[in-house]
Order: structure tokens, then sequence, then C-alpha cells
């Protein structure tokens, strides 16, 4: 039974948009500049906004509680739906992976341990980190996470404050408490240049990606449009608000002598230690979030290929309206479950540098999640008469709604493509030649 409400959406869906990268905001806006930093923060979230509306509104299309990215791309483009949903594991997992790699490498600075050498501390603390994210990994529904999301969200607001008092400290004391080799001049309107500005461009675009919308929406009490429309609205409002402040007050801060995660410019005292540890418990209360779409689609995929084994496929219309979730065993949640768990722990050692990886599955899968999927979505089922029978039989209450015969917003769709293309070659070009 759907029983998640509005608040607890917002807070799922606040926390699972806002992790590391926001500390990454800051070094974002020095190569960019103020003006042009503003600018694209500003576009980014109207992008992403309109990539989470289409969602909600494809998931109209289907049974309550049915859609997600493979059930969708089977009533619009069934041959490629488990191509999008490996890509949309991949970059779940991939972001997951990266959160344990963050853990092993902050927690030594935080609390070092007498003998150890650093590869032992960072495989220790890399280990210790199960305690927090396998039971939560085990919870079948992201509404179950809600007060893990409120204790992360905390670590989050610690972290944002302590980036906002060392500016105000700064501005109240001429920011003589910061070394001059960390203090830099301001850049207003002028980017450090092309190449530079292309490599921070993925930190600000996708840093809104939201890959738990779909369970989100089938989680809703009550799931009309309107409440889903308040959901994402409240939730990008507070996310661009603290990716604006956070950015600008980070950076200036330091100026253009800001190198990198911002939360290591700052001198080694207390609140600085326990700012790391906060965002190390922020990063593992985040990994069963990204955890569950990343099982999602890979029990889809794994269904996929069962199926071959067992018969062959049978010919799907292009428009079905009956596309159904694919069904979890409590057995197959338990060994997807472990095995992703395995793979991630043994990946997370072994890779002690994961940026790389981490850029091309942000590159691919989180432009997919955030703009490409969402845009073919409205594009096909936006003022689509063929749907129209599927609409009032799954979605009677909404079946009204001005937004599912608007042909400026099935146009506006295909731009959200284009956009999104144009978003992979820029981030996929920024890792490999940078």
């Amino acid at each position: 039974m759907s029983t998640a409400t509005v608040s607890s959406s917002v807070v799922n869906t606040v926390n699972t948009i806002i992790g590391s990268g926001i500390l990454l905001l800051p070094y974002a806006f020095r190569t960019d500049s103020v003006l042009f930093g503003i600018l694209i923060l500003v576009f980014a979230a109207a992008t992403n906004v309109f990539g989470l509306f289409l969602q909600a509104i494809s998931s109209k299309f289907l049974r309550e509680g049915n859609a997600n990215f493979f059930t969708v791309c089977s009533i619009t483009y069934p041959s490629l739906s488990v191509v999008f949903d490996l890509a949309i594991a991949l970059q779940c997992f991939g972001v997951d992976i990266s959160y344990i790699v963050l853990t092993g490498d902050l927690m030594p600075l935080i609390i070092p341990i007498s003998g150890f050498t650093d590869s032992q501390m960072r495989l220790f603390y890399i280990l210790i980190s199960a305690v927090i994210t396998v039971p939560l990994c085990f919870l079948r529904r992201l509404d179950s996470l809600k007060y893990a999301s409120v204790v992360s969200l905390l670590a989050i607001a610690y972290l944002v404050i302590l980036v906002y008092v060392n500016f105000a400290y700064g501005l109240a004391t001429g920011f003589q408490h910061i070394p001059l080799q960390k203090q830099g001049p301001i850049s207003w309107w002028t980017p450090e240049g092309f190449k530079p500005v292309f490599k921070t461009f993925a930190i600000i675009v996708l840093a809104f990606t939201c890959p738990t919308q779909f369970s989100i929406i089938s989680e809703l009490h009550d799931p009309r449009l309107s409440r889903i429309f308040k959901i994402i609205t409240i939730s990008l409002t507070i996310t661009t608000i603290l990716f604006a402040t956070v950015g600008l007050s980070g950076y200036f801060t330091f100026g253009n002598a800001l190198e990198g995660n911002i939360i290591l410019m700052y001198n080694d005292t207390w609140p600085t230690k326990l700012g790391m540890g906060l965002l190390s418990l922020m990063v593992l209360l985040s990994f069963p979030l990204m955890f569950h779409p990343a099982r999602v689609s890979i029990n889809n995929v794994y269904h996929w290929i069962e199926s071959q084994f067992k018969s062959s496929r049978e010919a799907q219309p292009l428009l079905s309206s009956e596309a159904k979730a694919i069904p979890m065993s409590g057995s197959r949640f338990v060994k997807v479950s472990v095995a992703m768990l395995i793979v991630a722990y043994i990946a997370a050692i072994k890779l002690e540098s994961f940026e790389l990886v981490l850029s091309l599955v942000g590159s691919t899968g989180g432009v997919l999640i955030s703009f490409v999927l969402p845009g073919f979505y409205g594009y096909k089922l936006i003022n689509n008469p063929e749907m129209l029978d599927a609409l009032v039989t799954h979605s009677p209450l909404d079946s009204d709604h001005w937004v599912f015969r608007n042909e400026a917003l099935r146009k506006l769709s295909l731009l959200l493509i284009i956009w999104g293309i144009a978003v992979m070659f820029i981030c996929l070009y920024s890792t490999l030649f940078q």
C-alpha cells in the first residue's frame, strides 16, 4: 500500500539530489565566474525540473505503482528498455561505489588509527561502512528510509552552515583567518576559459540528477499530478537555493585560490573534522537511495535475460498500456542485493581513484535519467490520441489535465532530448580530453 506523504517524499528527493557534489559547486563558480555560474545553475535547475515533470506525466499512463524507466520504455520504445535500464543501473551503482571510496578517503583524515598504514586505514573504514549501508539496503521501500534521510539532511545542514559561517566570519574579520596562499580574486563575469568551463559544466548540470523519482511516485499516497508537481517544485527550489548560496559563499571565501572540494580548504579544526565525518555519514545514508533504483534496473535486466532463455519473446505492440513493474521475489531480492553489495565493496577497495569511471557513468547514465529518457517519454506520450484510453483507465482523476494534450509541451520534450545529447557530448569531452 502506498503510504508516503508529500513531506517524506520531499525529504527523500532532496536527500537523493544533494550529495557530496554540493561541496564542489564553489569550484565550479571559480571556473565559470559568478554571472555565468548562476546562469548555468538556473538553466540546469529548469531543465531538470522539466525532466522530472515529464517523468511524472509519463507515470500516469501506467497502473498506479507500476511506473519505472523499464515499464515506461515498454509502452514507448520497448526495444530499448533493457539498454536504458542497464545505463541507469551503471549510473546509480557507480555513484554508490564512489560514496564508499569517499568514505575510505575521508575517515583516515578524521580519525587516524595508530599503527595502521594509510592503505590499512582506508580498508578498515571501507569495511566498517558496511555496518551502516548493508542493513539500509535490505529495506524494500524508499519510504522506509525517510528517517535515515532526515539524519542525512541534518548532516547536509551542518555542512551548509559550516560554509556559511566561514564566509560570514571572513566578511566580519576581513578574511584574516585565511592564509594568503588560500586567498584569490573574485571573477564576476569572466570565465577561466572554454575548456575549464567544460570541465565543471557537468558538476552543475548533473548536480540535480534524481534517479528515484519513479519510486517516489509509486510509493506516494494519492499520487495526483498536483501532489507530484508540488513535491518536485518544493524539492528543486530547496536544492537550487542551497546550491547557489553554498557555491557563492564558498567561492567568495577563497576566490580563485579555491581548489576542488571546499571542505579540504578549511583549517584543520574540530568543526572541519566534524564536517568531514558528517560528509561521510551523509554519503553512506545516501547509499541506499541510489542502491534502490540500481537494484530495480538490474532486476529488470535479469528478468529480460531470463525470459530469453525460457522462451522466445512474444511480439509486443509499440504502444501498450499494460506494461507492469517486473516483480522481485523475496529470494531474488536478497540474491541481487547481496551480489550488488559484494561487487560494490570489492570495486571500492580495488579502485583507489574512481573519478574517471564516475564521470563516464554520470555523463551517460546521469544524462539519460535527467534529460534524454524523460524527453523521449514526453515526445511519445503527450498529445498522443492512441494513449488517451490508457490515461483514462489508469489515471481518471488526472485524465483531463491540460499537460496531456499540449502540443507545445510535446515539442519542448524534443528540445530536452537535444539538450541532453549536447550535455552528454560536453561531459564526455571534458572527461576524456581534459
